[in-house]
């Protein structure tokens, strides 16, 4: 029998209030609320009240309701016209204003407010902290799995809120790994996923957001065993759904790829097919639309590429040369045919690093801060290489400073929230001359003149290395894909779980 399910729907009021401050006319949204998930805790079990809040500009703390859990059309605030509102719905076990707990929560898209105009919102409301199966909006109580098991993949989050899946390899029983050629869609909206265009057989690549919404897919193996290399690039427009071929200079997989404010991707590091490292920088021009070459070397691999905060600024951290890992960290800037290092003498980790993770931590606001997570203090675990749990902040492009201690482990999957929090999950471990899965999840918390703090989350429901993880619009993480072998046994879950972290307030 499929399993049962609650699905509380709120028609439009329609009812109109006048605003005595400003003689605008208020309207109430008509909200679905999706109370059910398709396994794990139910988002209401326990639950006793409601706190309905609107956020937007301009708008106050009055747009505010709580009700029992039994909650009606009128408990939903009526809204002034605006735009880039957002509705979010919190579960508690006892009041909230009675020191009630907090167990479940959700959060609408932005939306629109048009006079006299009842917008549709969604919300799906989520257990906090518990990674969870994507379920349907069409049908809560039925899981939705990604179209294909994907290791080593890309996924890239859009401007509409849509996550473009990419490439990737699928782990077989019998040691072979065949690379997929295909890209997929995810919905939060619906909780859907779809099929999209064809980009080229490729695992291991990069994917760059462009400035006018186009995603950069580069590089990557095309086959395993023995490795071959995607010579070719594509330009994936989601919108229209087209894709365009491109040549870059440099065949490479393993790099790393960033974009700075004037649409220049640069991209550094990598292997090539015989497992060399390739050394040669290379730049995408967004507005050209071609790659460009660039005078310069950058003698990592396994490295990390960010952006500062003034966007023009790209900082390489850790990764290793022909010597092993390498603790300078290079401050370069691109003019469009030069990569000019822009210190003599640069800042330096305190752990050297390779497989690391880097995730900019504070708000757009706020001046964020590439963090640096994880990685190995050497090249090969079999000859003593150990997981890092270190973290260190890149202050800027003279200072790197230390960050809290983390789960050791290298190749993290990290994910910065739109409210400026880092979520960090899985990654591989080290033990007696070997590497393995881990299933370990931390949020790690900023704070103005002061250490970051962290909090571990619940284990992910299986270990898991070579996934994704993409900050959606409600503030939850899509966990898509990556291979599990903690048992010593290669698994490739075919699924897509959700995380709602707790909110900062």
């Amino acid at each position: 029998m499929a399993p049962r399910f609650v699905r509380s729907t709120l028609l439009a009021s329609l009812l109109v209030a006048l605003t005595p401050a400003c003689g605008e006319k208020e309207v109430r949204p008509s909200l679905d609320l999706l109370t059910t998930a398709c396994a794990g805790t139910p988002p209401l079990a326990g639950v006793t009240h409601l706190r309905f809040r609107v956020t937007g500009p301009g708008l106050g703390a009055s747009h505010e309701r709580v009700s029992t859990v039994a909650w009606m059309e009128e408990d939903v605030p009526a809204l002034p016209p605006g735009r880039e509102r957002v509705l979010e719905v919190r579960a508690y076990v006892g009041r909230p204003d009675q020191g009630g707990q907090l167990v479940s929560l959700g959060r609408s898209a932005p939306f629109d407010v048009a006079e006299g105009k009842a917008p549709e919102v969604r919300v799906f409301l989520r257990r906090l902290g518990e990674f969870v199966p994507v379920n349907l909006a069409s049908n809560p109580g039925m899981c939705s799995p990604p179209t294909e098991v994907r290791a080593g993949h890309t996924a890239t989050t859009l401007p509409d809120g849509r996550v473009l899946i990419a490439g990737g390899y699928r782990p077989a029983p019998n040691g072979t790994r065949p690379v997929s050629v295909t890209t997929e869609v995810f919905d939060p909206a619906d909780g859907t996923f779809s099929y999209g265009p064809d980009v080229g057989a490729r695992a291991f690549h990069t994917a760059s957001l462009l400035p006018d919404g186009k995603v950069l897919l580069t590089g990557g193996a095309e086959s395993f065993a023995p490795v071959a290399l995607q010579r070719m690039a594509r330009l994936v427009d989601t919108v229209n759904i087209t894709v365009s071929e491109l040549a870059p200079k440099v065949a490479r997989y393993q790099h790393a790829a960033a974009v700075d404010a004037q649409g220049h991707v640069l991209l550094v590091g990598g292997r090539a097919a015989d497992g060399s490292g390739v050394f040669t920088a290379e730049a995408f021009d967004s507005d050209s639309g071609s790659f460009v070459d660039v005078a310069g070397d950058v003698h990592r691999v396994d490295t990390t590429l960010t952006v500062m905060e003034d966007g023009r600024t790209f900082l390489v951290a850790g990764g290793a040369d022909t010597m092993g890992p390498q603790p300078d960290v290079l401050a370069v800037g691109f003019n469009g045919t030069d990569l000019g290092r822009l210190l003599n003498v640069p800042p330096r980790l305190r752990v050297p690093r390779v497989g690391a993770a880097v995730a900019l931590l504070g708000r757009p606001d706020e001046g964020p801060r590439p963090l640096l997570m994880g990685g190995l203090d050497g090249v090969d675990p079999s000859q003593g290489a150990r997981a890092v749990g270190a973290s260190e902040v890149l202050e800027d492009v003279m200072t790197v400073s230390d960050g809290p201690a983390l789960m050791p482990r290298s190749n993290p999957c990290a994910v910065s929230l739109p409210d400026g929090r880092v979520v960090v999950l899985g990654g591989r471990g080290t033990a007696i001359g070997t590497t393995y899965a881990t299933p370990w999840a931390e949020l790690i918390t900023p704070h103005a003149n002061a250490q970051p703090t962290v909090l571990g989350l619940p284990l992910l429901p299986n270990p898991r290395v070579w996934h994704t993880c993409s900050a959606l619009p409600d503030g939850s993480v899509l966990v898509v894909g990556g291979v599990d072998d903690s048992t010593g046994e290669i698994r490739a879950p075919l699924d897509a779980l959700v995380v709602m972290p707790p909110p900062l307030d």
